[in-house]
């Protein structure tokens, strides 16, 4: 049994699903625990829900410099206040772009750095040369998908391929299987009225189109849930275009993990919309996808190559032309799906399978 600690900054480990998943899979044949820092700079240690131990840590750094700033000084410190608690560790499994002083700076082969997202930072010619030094030192580098691997090749940011590799985003059986209810649901239900309804979430950020998105569930008199928030711009512009907003939308606010199954598993089907904006975008790799396919939910997305591939592959929805930015577009497209929706239904039953997580996949990393 070896010992594996878990680094990660993240708003909260319920709510972190990629963290979950890998902690529950490595935790089967190892002792695993996590050392984060919550966005919130709280300090304290206990158990997850899902049974892994954890400690938080409170950085003085992100007291005293603004959101955003001296990321360097805040990363130093992050790696020293946690260092010490890794020295019996067999491997390190550090998560995300901020946590890159673990594969530099930990001992050469013993770091897994897994990147959630398209590293920014090391985009120029001497932050390239260190990603390098990263790569020689770490026993791993993992991305959330295989395109995203190909885009950094083609940037010359990857050199060494062999030290790369990708766990896709599917939800675990665990997920899928959740009968959990929180207090939100059973007001939801209240508010539906035995409607159908359309599967909403991660509408937060605009380069994910919350207008064009919402205002297509208005206007085809339809109603949606959103789980999360929506970004405040948005959010502003559509309560005062749309007086009768709460007649079809409902917002949840922030929901832990195992409490999202509920909500897609009564719904109709999914929009998806990432814009062009940035790597991240076009290479997205959303969970609430794949949570949707496994559990039989038809999908509307955008034109992103990885969404558009499954979806197109196997006939599980429909795939837009566009970025999400053409309005009359998304109305078609939520025509199309409800007519379609049998033929959708079907060909997901045949291949959910595809898109659900295995725990062999992490353990192997590390053998």
């Amino acid at each position: 049994m070896k010992k594996i600690a878990i680094v990660a900054k993240t708003a909260g480990l319920e709510y972190d699903d990629r963290i979950r998943k890998e902690s529950i899979a490595l935790s089967k044949e190892n002792d695993v625990c996590i050392y984060v820092v919550f966005d919130d700079n709280r300090h304290e240690s206990g158990i997850t829900s899902y049974g892994i131990k954890y400690r938080s840590f409170s950085l003085r750094s992100r007291k005293i410099f603004p959101q955003s700033k001296f990321l360097i000084i805040k990363a130093l410190e992050y790696y020293f206040v946690v260092k010490k608690y890794l020295k019996n560790a067999d491997f390190v499994w550090a998560h995300e772009e901020y946590s890159f002083l673990f594969p530099l700076l930990v001992k050469k082969n013993k770091c897994i750095w897994d990147l959630h997202e398209i590293p920014k930072f090391f985009n120029n010619f001497i932050m390239k040369k260190v990603f390098h030094f990263i790569e020689k030192r770490a026993y791993k580098i993992i991305h959330a998908n295989e395109y995203r691997i190909k885009y950094l090749i083609s940037e010359k940011t990857i050199q060494f391929k062999n030290k790369h590799t990708y766990l896709n985003n599917f939800p675990d059986r665990i997920f899928l299987e959740s009968k959990c209810e929180d207090e939100k649901f059973l007001k939801f239900k209240k508010w539906l009225n035995e409607s159908d309804y359309i599967y909403l979430q991660g509408l937060s950020y605009p380069q994910r189109n919350p207008i064009n998105t919402i205002e297509s569930v208005i206007r085809s008199r339809s109603k949606a849930i959103v789980v999360g928030n929506i970004d405040s711009k948005a959010y502003k512009y559509l309560k005062n275009k749309y007086p009768n907003f709460n007649k079809y939308i409902f917002e949840t606010g922030m929901v832990d993990q195992l409490n999202i199954t509920k909500y897609i598993d009564k719904s109709k089907f999914t929009i998806i919309i990432y814009d062009s904006s940035s790597p991240n975008n076009i290479f997205c790799e959303p969970n609430r996808l794949y949570q949707s396919l496994s559990l039989a939910k038809p999908a509307i997305v955008s034109q992103n190559p990885p969404m558009k591939s499954i979806i197109e592959r196997y006939d599980l929805g429909v795939v837009l032309k566009s970025y999400g930015e053409d309005k009359e577009e998304l109305l078609d497209a939520i025509k199309n799906i409800n007519k379609n929706y049998e033929r959708y239904r079907s060909n997901l039953f045949k291949n959910k399978e595809r898109f659900i997580w295995k725990d062999k996949s992490v353990n192997e990393i590390i053998l």
